[in-house]
């Protein structure tokens, strides 16, 4: 199975894939288009399932109508809880250079919040 993960941003989302058991990142997505570039990368990498991480805290209402439009697609979704996985992210990229840290903080948190889905899928 082909796994998509997603980690939403108020401006920027994190896009990460899985092809096994490893998540690795793909790519950082604007919000304004994309519903748009999410279809493509569904198309292109033959996508089985979709996971995106739910967050506490007031972003949470955005992340669900985002989840609503993403419904529209008919993909199985899959929403977890990715509490601290933002910072999970930052702290994985401590040794990078703050540019490239803003560039791929998000598409690391996705990569970690689809392992720990695929993780949990191994223990079931």
């Amino acid at each position: 199975m082909n796994y998509l993960g997603i980690d939403y941003g108020e401006a920027k989302i994190g896009v990460a894939l899985a092809t096994g058991p490893l998540a690795e990142p793909l790519t950082t997505i604007n919000t304004n288009n994309a519903i748009k570039i999410l279809e493509q990368l569904i198309q292109k990498h033959q996508i089985d399932k979709i996971i995106i991480g739910l967050p506490d805290g007031p972003v949470k209402f955005q992340v669900e109508e985002f989840i609503q439009k993403l419904r529209t697609m008919n993909y199985e979704l899959i929403t977890i809880d990715e509490t601290l996985s933002s910072h999970d992210a930052r702290e994985k990229l401590l040794h990078t250079t703050q540019s490239k840290r803003r560039l791929i903080e998000h598409q690391v948190a996705a990569a970690l919040i689809l392992q720990n889905y695929l993780d949990s899928e191994v223990l079931k």
